[in-house]
């Protein structure tokens, strides 16, 4: 079995000038945890997920601050924050043709929860962990 039969295909993806509330709502309108980071011609620049927010965020957006403030202060707080300031760089890649033995050994190797899918530098999908799960007992 090969990356390209397990990966969700046409992954949702941001840029890194987008906002952090923009971010928020693009993981939550798809209901996932994480987002391929593009340039404007789909080549993968990082990934951002729930835990960039949770290990890279400072002030003056830190998290448990903007729980204390109003709902106004913290959209404010991150529409004036780019995905660019908290993303992963240079995240773990895996091409569409390898295999799914080397997707989990670089997940295990890498510690990683998912893997984005490049083909000529562009994101074509994402592996996640629970697409290895769901393939184990499809």
């Amino acid at each position: 079995m090969k990356a390209s039969d397990v990966m969700s295909l046409g992954a949702a993806t941001i840029t890194h000038d987008a906002s952090l509330a923009q971010a928020i709502r693009t993981m939550a309108n798809h209901h996932i945890s994480a987002l391929p980071v593009v340039d404007r011609d789909g080549h993968l620049q990082g990934i951002i997920s729930e835990g960039d927010f949770f290990r890279r965020d400072e002030q003056p957006t830190r998290l448990t601050a903007l729980f204390g403030a109003d709902a106004n202060a913290r959209v404010n707080a991150l529409e004036a924050r780019t995905v660019g300031e908290i993303m992963s760089r240079d995240p773990i890649t895996i091409g569409s043709d390898a295999s799914m033995e080397e997707a989990i050994e670089l997940m295990e190797g890498h510690a990683v929860k998912r893997l984005p899918v490049v083909t000529d530098g562009r994101v074509v999908g994402l592996i996640s962990r629970a697409d290895v799960l769901h393939a184990l007992v499809a």
